[in-house]
């Protein structure tokens, strides 16, 4: 999902719903408050993260209470990205939310194309 390793985050929740085209959802904490430092700056250009951006397109079948993104207005937005050691891409999306502590409340979608 081209997280930075140097960014300690805490998971919140992990998901994998496997299919044809597999889906993962994760949710995190990341102890910054600059969203350019979560992700690869490779593969995610942060100049790129907008406001109101929905992760739900994917989601129908979410039933985890920990994905709340519905109830969440959220900045980020959606890449195109190669998968690690393969040919093809996949599509990751993310949201989050500013934390009053100067942390993130990071929502990843990533999914197979």
């Amino acid at each position: 999902m081209y997280i930075n390793p140097a960014v300690k985050i805490e998971p919140l929740g992990f998901f994998l719903q496997p299919g044809m085209d597999d889906i993962i959802r994760f949710k995190f904490v990341a102890q910054t408050n600059d969203p350019a430092l979560v992700f690869d700056s490779a593969h995610v250009d942060a100049k790129k993260f907008g406001p109101d951006v929905r992760l739900s397109a994917l989601e129908p079948g979410a039933a985890e209470k920990w994905w709340d993104v519905s109830k969440q207005t959220l900045t980020g937005g959606n890449f195109s990205v190669p998968p690690p050691k393969s040919s093809g891409t996949r599509g990751l999306n993310i949201g989050y939310t500013k934390n009053a502590d100067g942390t993130l409340t990071v929502y990843v979608l990533w999914h197979e194309t």
